[in-house]
């Protein structure tokens, strides 16, 4: 089984040297696929407020080109959100990376909140047909969701009709969530009979964010198998298929049979 590489960093510097060093020891490690978390490629959110949009642009583009020039160095995939600029404005994206090809997948369903306002800043799409993003990772089916996203239903109800194996949940997380997150995870993975790969970032922006960064690996049966502290770190993991899990528990047959006699 392929190994999946979690990279807890703060927000990175324009300077691509600290992002390869651990992109080499990903490799080295046996690992295909590696994934960062929420505001790490750009500035945290309340810093992008004050900046002006072609620092924001440089940043982006700049990181971009990185991703796509390690990528192809290393023989990688790597999962990053990433802010992109446009002409209307800002879109908030999560690129996934490979050696020949760049797939996107845009946040949709952004916050709302006076202290932590995205939904207001950036222009993604608003759509009433959600749709998870899926994709293939040796024998696992995988789906991607921002942090914010988990909180929605909508998304769980697909990832247990698709038989989904793994979800990547990059994350900015933050305040006294860290509880929170831990109960909200373990209880998704078990429902829905998923393992959860959660990348959060770490540092500060201004002194009341600190982001406590807490990476963990959950499996299919809600259990924590492996977890990062609040430095900068990496976590290798080696997911495997939830099948048991489905297997054992039957939620997804049971939600079946009930839509069937409705």
């Amino acid at each position: 089984m392929s190994k999946i590489a979690a990279l807890q960093f703060p927000t990175l510097a324009l300077s691509e040297s600290r992002l390869d060093y651990y992109l080499k020891a990903s490799k080295d490690n046996g690992v295909n696929l590696v994934v960062l978390g929420e505001y790490v490629i750009n500035s945290f959110f309340i810093e992008l407020l004050h900046m002006p949009k072609n620092m924001i642009k440089e940043q982006s583009e700049t990181k971009k080109e990185s991703l796509i020039k390690l990528a192809k160095k290393y023989e990688l995939e790597i999962i990053a959100p990433y802010v992109s600029v446009e002409d209307k404005g800002y879109k908030k994206l999560c690129l996934k990376v490979s050696s020949n090809n760049i797939k996107t997948y845009e946040q949709q369903i952004l916050m709302p909140y006076d202290h932590w306002n995205e939904e207001k800043f950036f222009a993604n799409k608003v759509s009433k047909d959600l749709k998870i993003f899926t994709f293939n990772y040796d024998k696992l089916k995988c789906a991607l969701l921002f942090g914010f996203e988990i909180h929605f239903d909508v998304f769980w109800y697909q990832i247990m009709s698709k038989k989904i194996d793994l979800v990547i949940v990059p994350s900015a997380c933050t305040f006294q969530s860290k509880q929170r997150w831990e109960e909200l995870l373990k209880t998704r993975a078990f429902l829905n009979s998923t393992s959860i790969l959660r990348v959060n970032r770490i540092g500060k922006a201004k002194e009341e964010w600190n982001f406590y960064g807490d990476t963990m690996f959950i499996n299919a049966f809600g259990e924590i198998e492996s977890r990062l502290g609040f430095e900068e770190e990496m976590l290798i993991i080696e997911p495997k298929k939830s099948d048991e899990a489905r297997k054992i528990w039957a939620f997804d047959k049971i939600v079946k049979n009930l839509e069937l006699k409705s």
